[in-house]
């Protein structure tokens, strides 16, 4: 009397077919794939510091916004008036420059938005925006 899968005169050992656990593993590879990156995307960012950069990269251009929502161009020490900004960053844009943008984290927000504004005004499409990232989410 023959009960369950094996016959007595079968002598081999039964094969496991591994080709269903491959499926699965190659789609979770692939989730984990697609979802990783979102992840890594955080809100836990330290805001903009008014820090300037020690070395300037050649060929750019650094607008820096104060607290008290004073604006300079580069390392001069003389503030430019909102009004004088797109004249003054128009031989740039003849360039093609790029502008780093930094702002202090005590800056009011529409001070901030309107030198963007002055900016792209002035034919400066590649702005960029300079900010530190909070140590204590840094990997």
């Amino acid at each position: 009397m023959e009960f369950g899968w094996f016959h007595e005169d079968e002598s081999g050992l039964a094969e496991i077919n591994i080709t269903p656990l491959v499926d699965v593993a190659l789609v979770l590879l692939i989730i984990f794939m697609i979802t990783a990156p979102m992840l890594m995307q955080g809100a836990n960012v330290q805001l903009p510091q008014t820090q300037p950069i020690s070395k300037l990269p050649s060929g750019s251009v650094f607008l820096t916004v104060t607290e008290e929502g004073e604006i300079f161009l580069n390392d001069d020490e003389t503030p430019i008036g909102l009004a004088d900004l797109p004249g003054r960053l128009s031989p740039f844009a003849e360039l093609g420059e790029a502008v780093f943008v930094q702002g202090d984290t005590a800056a009011r927000y529409g001070d901030f938005m309107r030198v963007l504004a002055a900016v792209k005004e002035a034919g400066l499409d590649n702005i960029n925006l300079v900010t530190e990232v909070d140590p204590a989410t840094r990997r």
